[in-house]
This record gives structure tokens, sequence and C-alpha cells, in this order.
């Protein structure tokens, strides 16, 4: 086997992809993007088999491969946003198409005719996840600025960007011959596997942030005719502010369910009815008063804005940075020089 960029590049992504499935292996909620990067290993493994001639006609596969990328991608999703939707049996059913393709064999271009509206399918459903994310979270955690999923939209965003100059590198760049077909294939090959590490970085920080929401008990919408709502809102918001509850940085609505004594779906309709806010926004703006406060006062006029926004129950310098300047339409710093 002649050793060539190409063939280096299938070899080193398969080995580095195989290392990020084990990392990913040790993280329950992490196995399904673990799946993800050892599909795409073996699939480099395999196109390197099929160039090489390695790899006999008959055993040849790698147009099936496609078809799991998109089912692995939602679940990975969907498990890491949602506590009570780990991966189930079934949905091994994912794979059926691939299998098929697998065991068929159809010449080109019917397994792509098959895997791009797979893909495109899977992908939305995991954008409508992100979604679900975003308001479960807001009513679930006071930080849900820090276990926002954002960064996943950005991967979906680079994934069709390095798609895209895929299709340009058969389209254009090996017709014309501006740059050679291997090198162009290596440098997509190569920026797939970045943006998997990328990925299992950022999951692997969300994970340890505790970052899966529940998709139950928490309501989404206000009923300004509530009248049992709103007046458990005021035993709720007496509470929280008595024991000065924002201050715990991971409040969760669990947890004031718990001192309340009250269901998470009563809790959070109670809020979002009494206060006309999610749960997130009600605790965080009882922060942005409190930090308010210190910064007035001359007392505090040494400690940095940063110490005092830990003081009062934010944990990240980029979340209460944001919500700070979404709430005030000002930077505390402007704030704290007067």
């Amino acid at each position: 086997m002649t050793l060539t960029i190409l063939t280096l590049v299938f070899i080193l992504t398969a080995y580095h992809t195989a290392v990020l499935a084990v990392m990913m292996a040790l993280k329950p909620r992490l196995r399904p993007l673990g799946g993800l990067a050892a599909v795409f290993g073996t699939h480099m493994l395999a196109n390197l088999a099929a160039t090489t001639g390695a790899l006999p006609a008959a055993l040849d596969v790698t147009s099936a491969f496609g078809l799991l990328y998109g089912p692995l991608f939602y679940l990975f999703v969907r498990t890491l946003a949602f506590e009570d939707r780990p991966p189930a049996p079934m949905d091994l059913l994912h794979a059926l198409p691939a299998i098929i393709i697998a065991l068929w064999r159809p010449d080109p271009p019917i397994s792509q005719i098959f895997g791009l509206p797979s893909l495109v399918i899977y992908i939305s459903l995991a954008v409508r996840i992100l979604f679900r994310h975003r308001i479960a979270a807001a009513q679930y955690r006071a930080d849900d600025k820090n276990i926002d999923l954002g960064w996943v939209g950005y991967s979906v965003a680079g994934f069709a960007a390095l798609a895209a100059l895929d299709i340009l590198r058969e389209l254009v760049l090996g017709p014309v011959g501006w740059v050679s077909d291997d090198l162009a294939l290596s440098a997509v090959l190569i920026a797939v596997t970045a943006l998997l590490t990328a990925m299992g970085v950022f999951a692997w920080r969300h994970d340890k942030l505790q970052g899966a929401v529940p998709t139950k008990d928490t309501a989404t919408e206000a009923d300004r005719d509530d009248t049992e709502a709103i007046a458990r809102f005021g035993t709720i918001d007496a509470l929280v502010r008595e024991r000065e509850l924002w201050r715990e940085p991971r409040l969760t609505l669990a947890d004031l369910a718990r001192e309340t004594r009250l269901s998470a779906r009563e809790v959070s309709r109670s809020i979002n009815t009494g206060s006309g806010s999610s749960f997130s926004r009600y605790i965080n703006l009882m922060r942005l008063d409190a930090i308010n406060a210190l910064m007035a006062d001359p007392a505090h006029k040494r400690r940095t804005v940063i110490e005092l926004a830990y003081e009062v129950g934010f944990n990240s310098k980029s979340a209460f940075n944001r919500i700070y300047r979404e709430e005030t339409g000002r930077t505390p710093s402007e704030v704290k020089r007067g």
C-alpha cells in the first residue's frame, strides 16, 4: 500500500475518532456522540480499504454509512438535552435504512437519494429539540444560560458548510484541477474530525453542568385569570426572598418545589402567572436587584463586579454579563462606575 496524503489522513482520522469514541463512552449521555465518532472512524477505514483494493467489492458497504450520521446526531442531541430521553432499544430501528442499503448495495446515486432526505429530516428533528430545550431550561434552571445548546446549532452549520465544500470539491475543484482531489478531500476530513472533537469538548462540559432538563412537569404559559396560581406565587415569592434562595447558583425548579412542597408544574405555572416571567428570568431579576444594591453601596466599592456577581448567585462571567446587558441595556461595569 502506497502511503499518500489521503491514506495517511484516513488512518489518522480513524485513530483520532476511535479515541474520541472511547472517551465519550465514559459518559452515558455522550455515548451517541461516541457512536457518531466510531461510525465516522469506521467509515474512514472502509474507504481506506476500498481505495487500496483490500476490501472486496462484495463487502463494500461504504455507501450505507451516510444513513447513520443523521440518526446518531439526532440521538446525541436528544440525549444531551433531556434527562428523561436516554437511548432505548427501539432506537436501533433508526439504523434500518442503513442496514437495507448495506445488504442491497445499490449503484450510485440511489444511496445518496435516500441519504440526503434522511439527513435533512434528522437535523430538522435535532433543531426542534434545541428549541424545546431552550424553553424547558428557562422554566427549570436559574442558570439556563450556562447550559445553552447554541453551540450545537453552530455545529450543524459547520457540517452543512463542510458538506457544501465536499460537493464543491467533486463538481468544481476536480474538473478544473486547481487543487488535487485527494488534498481537498483530506482537508474536508480533517475539518470534520476537528468539528467532532470540538463537539466532544462542549458536550463534556454540558454534561458536567448537568445540562439535561426534564420534558415533563413544567408549565410554559401564564394564565392571568388563574387566581389559585397567583395566590401560590405570593407564598413562593415570599419564601424565595426570605431565604434568599436566588443565591444558589444552580437553583432548579425541582429545588423550589421541594422547598414549597408543591409539584414542579404548580411552581412553574405560579411563577409564569404571578411574575409574567420564566423561572430563570424571575430568579435572575432578583440577582440583578441584589448586585445593583451592592454596587451602589460604598462599602463594596473596592470589590470587582464579578466577585459581587458570584456572591448573588451567578456562576459564569459570560452568562452574567449577557443577562445584565439584556435586562438593563448597559454593562455592569458602566453601572458600577456610575
